[in-house]
């Protein structure tokens, strides 16, 4: 049991370094290293994305039931998905004016107030505040205000409409091909932030990944309304 205790440990503090990374990546923004800030948060999500798995794995919640590394991740969560980019969406001019911030804001917040967020059957409810891809993309494409505002609004507005977004370590047959194609999305990204002048058809390309999560989740949300429908 000590053994099972010590491992469940190591698993949360593992996570715990996802907060960590999103700090560093906060004063690397703050100092003007906005690659270096990107990178970080990658590295943040590569924790995010595993400290679950082992979670399971580790049984954490049966041996240390008076720690939940659900709170635990959902506070890293908003430091890293959230209030960084948040930051760097400012510190970098993407949009017409810091007001903008407003939108993105509110709809993380009311994402994150939700009891539902994420359902029983392992999705997210709503758009689930991938913050630091939409400043990503913000700060490679650097479009004018209108659109600018309109790469905020249109998520902003999907938060507070409850479709079903995939659970990338969740959802089963879907989760291997997400993963798959998420690890090669992630080392495109990490070269991209390493070039001071990453190659724009590499940045469209890349954008191919965000596209296709969020059309699979459009679909499977589709099919289970259809499915629920019949059933009635």
């Amino acid at each position: 049991m000590r053994k099972r205790r010590i491992l469940a440990w190591l698993v949360h503090l593992y996570t715990a370094t996802g907060a960590l990374l999103g700090m560093f990546a906060l004063f690397a923004a703050a100092q003007g290293e906005t690659r270096n800030a990107f990178l970080l948060l990658l590295l943040a999500g590569l924790v995010d994305s595993t400290d679950g798995i082992l979670a399971r794995r580790a049984r954490v919640s049966e041996v240390l039931p008076n720690f939940s590394g659900e709170q635990l991740d959902n506070a890293i969560d908003v430091l890293t998905f959230i209030w960084v980019p948040i930051f760097i969406l400012v510190a970098e001019d993407l949009l017409p004016h810091p007001s903008w911030i407003a939108i993105p804001t509110l709809a993380a917040l009311y994402a994150y107030g939700q009891v539902d967020m994420k359902t029983p059957d392992h999705f997210f409810l709503g758009f689930p505040s991938y913050w630091n891809v939409v400043a990503l993309y913000l700060y490679w494409l650097r479009p004018s205000g209108a659109l600018a505002v309109g790469m905020v609004a249109v998520p902003g507005l999907l938060s507070f409409i409850p479709t079903r977004y995939l659970y990338p370590s969740r959802n089963g047959l879907y989760s291997k091909s997400i993963w798959t194609l998420g690890c090669l999305w992630a080392a495109l990204v990490a070269f991209l932030l390493l070039q001071e002048s990453p190659d724009s058809r590499l940045v469209w390309l890349s954008a191919l990944f965000p596209l296709y999560y969020l059309a699979l989740s459009f679909c499977l949300d589709l099919q289970l309304r259809r499915k629920a429908r019949r059933s009635t």
